[in-house]
């Protein structure tokens, strides 16, 4: 990859891989951990992910558990579960919470994918708004003689290919997780 790119590559990558978190949050109907362990919890005087305050696991494909590593804060981690409005109904005996995962009607799947669609759009914006930053940042260099106008539309060039290979990624991330969530 041209060193010029690298910061680009870089900024792109954290972008694709903020998209990728969201869209693990978005339930296909079955159990997956990645579903709830970024729940905002209470606990310790602050906010933290339910991943640092606990075990997710998925014994079953249709039931996530999660084992807390401290039993007092067992409410404000249901609490948390409840308020995260995923349609989860958690149980506990103790320090062990179950959360059925119920199977999605037609109805939420639609949610779930239009929900999909509008992540792709600000994954694809975002990515969309890096291009413009450094284009502008390059230009201005151009302008300022510290690039050669060659030089900046070689770079051009190259950032645009970078651009339409992550959006394609975008995209096809988006169709596999369209298509897990249109099964049944």
């Amino acid at each position: 990859m041209d060193p010029v790119l690298q910061p680009v590559s870089e900024k792109i990558e954290s972008t694709l891989h903020h998209f990728k978190v969201d869209i693990a949050g978005i339930r296909a109907g079955r159990a997956n951990p990645a579903l709830i362990e970024n729940i905002p919890v209470e606990a310790y005087g602050g906010k933290m992910k339910l991943m640092e305050v606990g075990n997710i696991s998925a014994p079953q494909p249709s039931l996530l558990t999660v084992q807390l590593w401290d039993a007092s804060i067992l409410q404000s981690v249901l609490k948390g579960i409840q308020d995260a409005n995923l349609g989860l109904n958690p149980s506990n005996d103790g320090s062990l919470i179950r959360l059925p995962i119920p199977p999605l009607t037609a109805e939420r799947r639609e949610e779930f994918i239009k929900i999909l669609h509008q992540k792709m759009e600000e994954g694809k914006v975002a990515i969309r708004q890096i291009r413009q930053d450094f284009r502008q940042e390059w230009k201005k260099q151009s302008e300022d003689g510290v690039i050669s106008e060659d030089e900046f539309n070689r770079r051009e060039k190259l950032l645009q290919d970078l651009i339409d290979k992550k959006i394609v990624e975008v995209e096809q991330l988006g169709k596999a997780k369209t298509e897990e969530l249109t099964q049944i």
